[in-house]
């Protein structure tokens, strides 16, 4: 990767990190839900550049997050989102191999377990029905999802449901 493509992907880090911090968020059942675009252009990173590049700004998205908000949880997200990374890299090997249904399959189902954990680890000791925990893990990936396929159609010509 040139000097560049470094600098390039540095910028867009910071910005879109300070873009995660100012997201307006909104409730369901007293919980706060905050769309999270750091796992969108972390698709795009492991995509593009492949596991090394998104674990790596996965482990540094993830523990910018957690110093930012949530200090008694130290390290939940730095770990989730190291292994978000790592499996949204595996995009990079099989990009020419998977059609697009199996790639968006594979994204949401990555997803799915990236909050799952990540809730788990956050709801643990905390009394909290079945169905609100996979609400609000189902909502957090549905509305990343969403965000991602408007983007990919929206904004980029050879994204991850380019065929």
């Amino acid at each position: 990767m040139s000097k560049e493509s470094y600098i390039q992907i540095l910028v867009l880090s910071v910005v879109i990190l300070i873009g995660q911090i100012f997201i307006p968020t909104f409730s369901f059942h007293k919980l706060k839900i905050v769309p999270d675009i750091l796992i969108i252009y972390l698709t795009y990173i492991g995509f593009y550049h492949g596991r090394f590049y998104a674990i790596i700004l996965g482990f540094i998205f993830g523990i910018t997050q957690d110093f930012i908000t949530q200090v008694e949880l130290l390290g939940a997200m730095a770990f989730t989102k190291s292994a978000l990374g790592f499996g949204l890299g595996t995009l990079a090997l099989y990009r020419n191999i998977w059609p697009e249904h199996i790639r968006l399959l594979f994204i949401f189902l990555m997803y799915l377990l990236h909050f799952f954990i990540y809730f788990f680890i956050k709801f643990n000791g905390v009394h909290i029905s079945i169905p609100v925990y996979i609400q609000v893990i189902a909502i957090h990936s549905l509305l990343s999802f969403t965000i991602l396929f408007i983007i990919d159609k929206s904004f980029m010509k050879h994204g991850v449901t380019a065929k």
